[in-house]
């Protein structure tokens, strides 16, 4: 069934008016009609099955009429300090953080940076919202302004810390995971970090773990170092 966000909170049996972007891929789109049912979440992180209960030339109405449990989810908060590629390698890495349930994802600007932006972008916001709907996750993951790298560790970062280094010796593993609630992890350029600058992530408690025997694209490193904190904690 198809998923929409609303920037609202909805009640039960409340009706509502949609317009715009949600209303055009839902009509024009998709082809929904009066009668259809279709699932709509919101702010609060509430999911319902709605009713399209009238359209218009430009908006439809729907009726909230049922809301759906809440899904269990005992899996650690990971927040990802993601140092900025170039190209539109970083729209790649937000979709597949919205899908691997990233929770807070914080572009950092590094040494080796090429593209140091320094603003979100709209777009950055529309391809969470997408990712957001297609995947099934109700929470939308937050992306905070661009952070000098230095920055990172005036942060307050809980939990267990990890910076991804293609040199380290040390290996993720069940041991280290398990007791921590909240993950915060480093993801470095093309050009990886530099000595000095894994040493200023060791001094502020961060671990240097390595995520095999080749170098990896950023957004590959991305993919398999959050898949792995997932796979061994998914109870």
């Amino acid at each position: 069934m198809n998923r929409f966000f609303l920037n609202k909170e909805i009640n039960k049996d409340e009706q509502i008016i949609i317009e715009g972007d949600n209303f055009h891929h839902c009509i024009i789109v998709l082809k929904h009609k009066v009668g259809d049912n279709i699932l709509v979440f919101d702010k609060k992180e509430d999911e319902f099955l709605c009713k399209i209960i009238g359209t218009k030339k430009e908006s439809m109405m729907i009726q909230a009429q049922y809301l759906r449990p809440k899904k269990t989810i005992n899996e650690p908060d990971i927040n990802v300090y993601q140092s900025i590629p170039k190209g539109k390698t970083i729209e790649n890495i937000i979709e597949k953080s919205v899908e691997l349930g990233v929770k807070e994802f914080i572009p950092i600007i590094s040494s080796r940076t090429i593209k140091k932006s320094r603003e979100v972008k709209e777009r950055w916001l529309e391809i969470v919202k997408t990712a957001t709907k297609q995947c099934g996750r109700n929470d939308i993951m937050k992306i905070h302004e661009p952070l000098q790298y230095s920055d990172i560790f005036k942060k307050n970062n809980s939990g267990l810390k990890i910076i991804f280094y293609e040199n380290s010796k040390n290996k993720i593993n069940h041991e280290i995971l398990e007791p921590n609630k909240n993950i915060s992890l480093i993801i470095g350029p093309e050009g990886g970090f530099t000595n000095e600058e894994i040493i200023l992530a060791n001094n502020n408690g961060f671990i240097d773990m390595s995520l095999g025997n080749t170098v990896l694209k950023s957004n590959t490193a991305l993919i398999l170092g959050v898949g792995i904190i997932k796979l061994i904690c998914s109870p």
